[in-house]
């Protein structure tokens, strides 16, 4: 079972490796997740009529900063609730902005696999069991094991914290992509 969890990034030790300096590497997973998404959508388009492109790739990055942002308020204001502020580790908004963005890995697998299987390969359907999946339970695993980390916090807690945040992510930014790709699922 446990290299299950490590595969799929869940298992904690992974997520306490994430400091304030891997911000970077996240946003590139994150704009890379993005970019696959939209050139799925657009293809060659993208050249030609850059907009829509570029509109569908900044809603994931911006997406992803609101997904941070409302994750880290309320774990902020739990932590400081269960105890004294120095007995606690500082858990600051860069650190969790990079563990959601190292959970966007799904997301970029998700455009690489719609890409290959609707785009080049025409499988209808594939897509769509991955996209389940995917939104369904790896991204907001994901979350949660790093919001666990991040902040110290039990499981039960980590889903209380990112449950919200992750619902609201669903019904902009989700909601969004969904419409951008539906037809290629």
């Amino acid at each position: 079972m446990s290299v299950v969890l490590r595969v799929l990034a869940l298992d904690r030790r992974r997520w306490d490796q994430v400091s304030v300096m891997s911000i970077w590497p996240a946003m590139a997973l994150v704009v890379a997740a993005s970019v696959v998404l939209a050139w799925t959508r657009f293809g060659g388009l993208a050249v030609d009529a850059p907009r829509a492109f570029l509109r569908m790739v900044l809603v994931g990055v911006w997406g992803w900063l609101g997904l941070g942002a409302a994750i880290w308020l309320p774990a902020r204001f739990l932590r400081a609730s269960t105890g004294p502020a120095d007995a606690q580790p500082a858990a600051s908004l860069e650190r969790i902005l990079a563990a959601a963005g190292f959970a966007h890995g799904p997301v970029l697998l998700l455009g690489l696999v719609v890409l290959v299987a609707a785009g080049a390969m025409q499988i209808f359907g594939l897509g769509e069991i991955v996209a389940v999946v995917v939104f369904g339970f790896w991204f907001p695993a994901l979350l949660v094991a790093a919001g666990s980390s991040t902040f110290d916090l039990d499981p039960v807690r980590a889903v209380g914290v990112v449950a919200l945040p992750y619902g609201l992510w669903l019904v902009v930014v989700g909601r969004y992509l969904l419409e951008q790709v539906q037809h290629l699922l």
